[in-house]
């Protein structure tokens, strides 16, 4: 099975620093998204330490291994995501002005029709397939606990901007691993919250619909939906179709 990836970021309209990071690496067939927090920068500086020390940890496995197939997908997400983890705290705790600096992290590697997703924290990936468009991650905040008590569907409005799990906050990590199988015609669609906090799911999915056989207009459709909305945060996007 062939993909093809594409990502964009934006800074939104009302953020000054664009504390996101995204990484495509269309060869070793591994994209990676990211959305950093921290004061006076350290959001950004966690969020592309954290995509680059994934993406660097693929790439030297891959090099040594010679073939992407015969990889362990969960067991090198683990260890990349570790890897990301350690540097993220270590500098966080070494450095002043990265002090308490922490992100999300969302990062997909395909091998054939296998797909292994790694995740902290309430960046997103969904599945558009024949149609319908499904979440596959499930969100690491407060509002996500909530939920699971409350009859009614309804939670504080900020419980939604409380991470319970991040990379970098701990010495140690605990992310979310996922095995799925892709087949052709599927998107797969990573997301900071900056999205899917301004655009909602049927309009995500129309999008992508109308969209699918022009990976470059779709994503910039998606941007500028969000920009049009408001973008009170910012933005990023990556889009992986199976072919």
């Amino acid at each position: 099975m062939q993909y093809t990836m594409i990502a964009a970021t934006d800074m939104g309209n009302t953020r000054t620093v664009n504390e996101d990071s995204v990484r495509i690496a269309p060869d070793l067939r591994v994209a990676v998204l990211a959305d950093g927090m921290g004061g006076h920068k350290a959001g950004e500086i966690a969020s592309r330490m954290a995509v680059n020390a994934v993406s660097n940890y693929f790439e030297e496995q891959v090099l040594v291994s010679g073939d992407t197939d015969s990889l362990k997908g969960s067991e090198l997400m683990k260890e990349a995501i570790t890897t990301a983890n350690t540097e993220v705290y270590t500098n966080g705790r070494r450095l002043s002005h990265m002090e308490g600096m922490g992100t999300t992290l969302l990062a997909t590697f395909f091998q054939g029709d296998r797909v292994t997703i790694g995740h902290i924290g309430d960046s997103r990936c969904y599945r558009f397939s024949k149609g319908e468009l499904e979440q596959i991650t499930e969100d690491h905040t407060l509002a996500n606990d909530l939920l699971q008590e409350s009859p009614d569907g309804h939670v504080p409005a900020y419980s939604h901007h409380v991470l319970k799990k991040a990379l970098g906050i701990e010495s140690r990590c605990e992310p979310d691993l996922l095995r799925i199988q892709a087949v052709t015609g599927d998107i797969f669609l990573m997301c900071s919250d900056g999205l899917n906090g301004v655009v909602d799911d049927a309009d995500i999915s129309t999008i992508l619909a109308l969209r699918s056989h022009e990976p470059e207009l779709c994503i910039d459709t998606l941007i500028r939906a969000c920009l049009l909305g408001g973008a009170p945060d910012n933005v990023s996007v990556v889009l992986v179709f199976a072919r």
